[in-house]
């Protein structure tokens, strides 16, 4: 598994907790992808958004955070 440098990561999601759960998140919807694939289902999880040979949902989730196809929005609660 080729894993993109954390410190590289970190400056995409500004902190390790909010990079936690960016990577856990869009592996958890890549997991349900590839599993629907796998048994030839329909699902409304997006498929991968970078081009890669492996089919490990954490690996995919963090090239797709490290080429910035992946970010996220923080909402102000008042």
């Amino acid at each position: 598994m080729a894993i993109p440098n954390m410190v590289d990561l970190l400056k995409k999601a500004g902190n390790k907790y909010t990079l936690c759960i960016l990577i856990a998140k869009r592996a958890r919807e890549l997991a349900e992808y590839l599993s629907a694939k796998d048994h030839m289902e329909r699902t409304s999880a997006v498929r991968p958004l970078v081009d890669l040979q492996s089919n490990d949902p954490l690996e995919i989730a963090l090239n797709e955070i490290k080429e910035g196809k992946i970010s996220f929005t923080s909402e102000k609660v008042e």
